[in-house]
């Protein structure tokens, strides 16, 4: 009996490790999609779009990498956004991306390259590295915390 018990909970585990990591891969592949999407509004300048990526929630945060950036609320990330929209555009090299989710949470860290296109057409590009916890909302993927560095030294 013991012995068959073990091959019945070998048997589960054999049939529920494939399909865990299928959601896995599945749940990355959104998130990854969700950091394309990040990536294509910001270098389009789309304030609308690109707030529509985060969470609704009033506890959205959203850092920058500057001193005293660091916004609360969609309000104010909203304002500072629109500011820096004016004469900017982002993107960012993503091609160095660790994900992972859980369930309907998920993180990413992207650690690479940040290309800024000012209104000018004068193009910079930083080292640049990023990282943030996202919620799922429905189908979709939404930013709740955005933190960005320029890596020390660089």
């Amino acid at each position: 009996m013991k012995q068959l018990l073990s091959i019945v909970l070998l048997f589960v585990a054999c049939i529920a490790l494939p399909t865990a990591s299928a959601k896995e891969a599945a749940g990355s592949k959104q998130i990854q999609a969700a950091l394309d999407k990040w990536n294509e509004t910001a270098n389009r300048a789309d304030l609308e779009g690109f707030m529509a990526l985060f969470d609704d929630s009033d506890n959205v945060i959203l850092a920058g990498s500057d001193r005293g950036e660091v916004y609360r609320g969609r309000k104010e990330i909203r304002a500072w956004l629109a500011q820096l929209f004016k004469h900017n555009r982002f993107s960012w090299d993503l091609s160095h991306s660790d994900i992972d989710a859980n369930g309907n949470t998920a993180w990413a860290f992207v650690d690479g390259t940040m290309t800024v296109t000012e209104d000018t057409g004068a193009v910079k590009k930083v080292p640049y590295r990023f990282s943030g916890v996202l919620v799922k909302r429905g189908h979709d993927w939404k930013w709740r915390l955005f933190d960005g560095s320029i890596p020390a030294g660089e």
